[in-house]
């Protein structure tokens, strides 16, 4: 799936992002701090967890999407309500109506709704639930179902560093999961948590990761996972790492944060398959400069086919990516804007003289324009 263009309307905040168009493969968004490009991710993310049944108070949205060379457009609106006495920690679970929806592909209008009416294929259905997405209601039609799925195909690279979870739960997984698919399609592991998987099941992906991992890192010459045990008898991997010259394993507490987020990184990345939109929110946290680039070139130079949409502020960055695929967000109050290189008019010269160009003008700098 690719996205082409997605508008936004939050209608108890009133944050608006009109007509972005985002690039089939890489978009970079840069911008000064707070004019929002995280929120950008944010409601992308929002987007693929209504097409799974959500509710989001408030949002209005208009996407186009690209699948199977076919071109989709769903839109859709759901009630505004004031939850502003709810408890803030169950907002997220809380149901809200969708008072509008449509589901397009090319010409061919799909799916249309008002309120609790849905009309399917030109006929009208029995009253399904208002508080869930067409696209979560219908999936397992034939004309729903690869929308269905390519919403599923959206994944977010988290910046914390999530290791090895002490779980029964997460144990139980990481024993019941041997296939490939099932490793890429898992939202409940972490990226080291699916390394470990590799490694137990002997896939060639794992040799894959250690090989760009050394590559960055050339002071390492391995890694590998302990099975230690718990109090009541649960085994559970740490992972470890071995440097050259070295005896001694450093084992995951005390991997340094940059290694750690280097390696969550690769993996997440050597796991990808063609179809899916990876979303990296500042890109460069808990990066030393010595890995920044080299993972730059891997987003770059990937096999697979990727739609990649990162934010980052980072001259290295920034730098490593081509200035085609720049996005510069600005804001003005609630209504967030973004401008391409050629609308400030940058690039005409070097990449470096591009970058110089950016980091002058008001857009980038101020977020105003």
């Amino acid at each position: 799936m690719k996205i082409k263009r997605i508008s936004i309307i939050n209608h108890l905040t009133g944050w608006n992002v009109r007509n972005l168009c985002l690039d089939d493969y890489l978009t970079l968004l840069v911008g000064a701090s707070g004019v929002g490009k995280t929120l950008i991710l944010r409601v992308i993310k929002d987007i693929s967890n209504i097409a799974k049944g959500n509710s989001v108070n408030g949002l209005e949205w208009d996407i186009t999407i690209e699948d199977n060379d076919n071109i989709y457009q769903w839109s859709g609106e759901f009630a505004a309500i004031s939850d502003d006495n709810a408890n803030y920690f169950k907002r997220d679970m809380q149901e809200y109506p969708i008072i509008r929806e449509s589901l397009k592909r090319g010409d061919n209008m799909i799916v249309h709704r008002e309120n609790d009416r849905i009309v399917f294929n030109r006929k009208q259905t029995v009253k399904l639930d208002t508080t869930k997405s067409v696209i979560a209601l219908l999936k397992e039609e034939d004309e729903i179902k690869p929308i269905f799925n390519a919403f599923g195909q959206i994944f977010e690279l988290k910046n914390y560093n999530d290791g090895i979870s002490i779980s029964p739960f997460l144990s139980k997984k990481r024993d019941e999961i041997k296939e490939l698919q099932e490793i890429h399609n898992s939202r409940f592991l972490s990226p080291i948590e699916k390394l470990f998987i590799l490694r137990k099941e002997n896939m060639p992906q794992f040799d894959r990761i250690k090989d760009l991992f050394t590559g960055i890192f050339a002071n390492v010459e391995d890694i590998d996972f302990s099975l230690e045990q718990l109090f009541n008898d649960t085994m559970y991997p740490v992972l470890k790492i071995k440097e050259k010259g070295v005896d001694a394993w450093i084992m995951q507490n005390s991997i340094s944060s940059g290694m750690f987020r280097t390696l969550s990184q690769i993996t997440f990345l050597v796991l990808a398959q063609d179809g899916d939109i990876i979303l990296i929110d500042e890109f460069e946290n808990g990066l030393g400069v010595n890995c920044i680039d080299h993972l730059a070139d891997q987003i770059l130079d990937t096999d697979q086919n990727l739609q990649v949409i990162i934010t980052s502020h980072h001259p290295y960055i920034i730098n490593s990516i081509p200035y085609d695929k720049w996005k510069v967000v600005t804001r003005n109050c609630s209504n967030i804007n973004v401008l391409t290189a050629d609308d400030l008019k940058i690039g005409e010269h070097s990449r470096h003289d591009a970058f110089m160009q950016l980091v002058q003008t008001n857009a980038y700098r101020t977020g105003e324009v």
